[in-house]
Formats: structure tokens, sequence, C-alpha cells
């Protein structure tokens, strides 16, 4: 089956859609879960589970951070991204390899929205390109921005890096969910911050004071300078950590107005030293964008149990960029 017949139309949705709702994309996208969840058993399961996820709230320098108990993410966590793995498994982002219940709707001519069946957030959503090709960031990156605006401001849009928590990094894709279990977008509204200045652009650049890792924020309304801010802090992240390719990274998009608010996670490696660990001392964590902006996903029960903030804040130092690299990439990203 290709993309055509995977694409659920208007009328598909109609049934769907609340009395007196608008059929704009927002309602569009939610018709879609409504009607994905009645027609799809997998997704329905995987929905009802996360009304049940286990939580714990932990502080970690000042920050909050939610632990979340998801078995089903294991799937995500354990990924296998060696080349070989890759070459070896069939792309389970491509159409003849999905789910048969499996459908979403158009995202311009070359995206498809689809429910994600392993949800870490509610109307988690994946964002696949309709063609086979490489994650990569530059030359995407307006996809993130048109879609987060026309999601609105109750959503975010996130990117993974190939070697940042990305599961397909052999096919292009975003994700995106509901803002509001996220602690980042609101607690960086009152965390003390630093503005930072550019030479070259007119989009705001801040970074958090005494952060529980390091991360840049940029704000503005003009798309086409935002399209083309990643790209250049992709290159300097690549001069700062010797990286051949894209360099480790996760991008988390916010919209509001006219108004765009993007979170970059500039990064030092792709898992910490305790996923590869033996006995009590291994957590099978894999950060990711979401577990970055302060819900960490622990698939397995036993070190739920035990996980600390410690242990969080260990995990955050290691797969981030630490002060004097992230001093010199600001520096290089914002010339």
């Amino acid at each position: 089956m290709g993309w055509e017949g995977r694409i659920v139309g208007d009328a598909a949705l109609a049934p769907y859609l609340p009395a007196g709702a608008r059929a704009d994309f927002g309602g569009r996208v939610r018709a879609l879960i409504a009607q994905q969840a009645a027609s799809w058993p997998m997704l329905s399961a995987a929905l009802a589970g996360l009304a049940q996820v286990e939580v714990k709230k932990f502080e970690v320098r000042g920050s909050e951070v939610y632990a979340q108990f998801n078995p089903k993410r294991i799937v995500s966590t354990a990924a296998r991204v060696d080349p070989v793995s890759i070459q070896e498994r069939p792309c389970f982002l491509c159409p003849e390899n999905l789910p048969p219940e499996e459908k979403g709707i158009a995202c311009g001519e070359e995206f498809i929205l689809l429910c994600n069946p392993f949800p870490v957030l509610p109307h988690h959503l994946v964002i696949a390109a309709r063609r086979h090709t490489a994650q990569l960031i530059e030359g995407s990156f307006g996809v993130m921005l048109d879609l987060a605006k026309a999601l609105g401001a109750d959503y975010f849009t996130l990117y993974n890096g190939p070697a940042s928590g990305a599961s397909a990094p052999d096919h292009l894709h975003f994700q995106a969910a509901r803002v509001g279990p996220l602690p980042l977008p609101a607690e960086s509204q009152s965390w003390p911050r630093r503005a930072l200045s550019s030479r070259t652009s007119n989009l705001k650049f801040e970074v958090l004071v005494d952060f529980r890792l390091n991360l840049v924020i940029a704000r503005g309304s003009d798309r086409d300078r935002l399209m083309r801010w990643p790209g250049q802090a992709s290159r300097a992240l690549a001069e700062v950590t010797g990286a051949a390719g894209e360099p480790l990274l996760n991008l988390i998009v916010t919209a509001e107005g006219d108004v765009w608010t993007v979170y970059l996670f500039p990064r030092e490696k792709h898992r910490p030293t305790c996923y590869y660990a033996d006995g009590d001392r291994r957590l099978t964590v894999s950060p990711a964008a979401i577990d970055l902006a302060g819900v960490m996903v622990v698939p397995e029960a036993a070190h739920f149990a035990r996980i600390t903030a410690a242990n969080i804040a260990q995990i955050y130092a290691e797969v981030t960029l630490a002060d004097l690299k992230f001093a010199r990439f600001l520096e290089i990203a914002l010339c």
C-alpha cells in the first residue's frame, strides 16, 4: 500500500469532528486521533496504556523532571540504530511496512501526519516524509515551523537527530504532541535567563542560567531567518565537537501567534554510561528531545523503581554539551 492509500479524507474524518467544530488543521488532527483510536486496536490499547503510566516527580538542580514508566517505549529506547541494524530491518516509516490500520492526513505534499503507536504524551504524532530519505534537519526545518504554527499554541513539534534519539535515522520524520505535560516551555518563562547578542540576526537568543542542562532558545517571527538558524547552529556544533556529519542535537518548536520559540539542545553523546552498565548500575534510558525537556522515559520497571534525581542529573550532564564547549558553540553559532 502506497501513501495515497494511507490518507484519510475529510469525508471519513467528518464523523469524528465534535459538533460545531471547525475542520481546520487542528480539528482534522483531533479527528484523525479519534478515527484511528476507533479503527486501529493497537493505537486504542496504547492510548489506554498512556492514561495509566506511572510518573515520579524529581527536582534536578531546581528544575522539574518527571520520570515516566512506559514499558511500550522499550521499542524506541532500546532501538538498534547502527548502520548494519538499520540496513537489515525494513523501514517502519515507509507505507508498505505500516500496520494495515495505520492511516494519516496529508501534511503538505511531502509529509504525512500519523498517530504514534508508542505515545509518551497526549496527542503524540509522527510526521513522516513520503520519500525515504535520511534524517537531516538542514533543509527541512521549515516543516517544523509551519507544523507548529498550524497546530497552534497547545502543541509542540520536535526533531531528534539521527544519533540523538531518532529510532528511524534512515527516514526523515518529526514528532508533535500536546505541550501541557512538558515542563520546559513553561519553566523557561520564569527561569533566570541571559540574553545573547548576534551580529547577523534579528532573532532573540537566550540561555537559562544554572539550568539542569545547556540549551539555547531562539525566538522570532522572521520565518526565513529561523529556517536558516538550525543549519548555522549545526555547523557550529560540528566544529566544536568534531562531528563528520550532522552533529548530535535535538530541537523543540512552539508557536504562539506569529512568534516561534525554538529550543535547541546541543549534545555530547547519544546514550549515557548507565545505559550500558551491568547489574544495579544499569538504567535503560536513552534521552531524546522529550526527555531533555523534562519527561524522562524509563521503560524497565526495576530501573524506574531505583532511578534518582542524582541519576537524572548525571544523565543530562553526560549527553549534553558541557559549559566550556557550550560557550564555544554559542560564540560560533551566533557570530
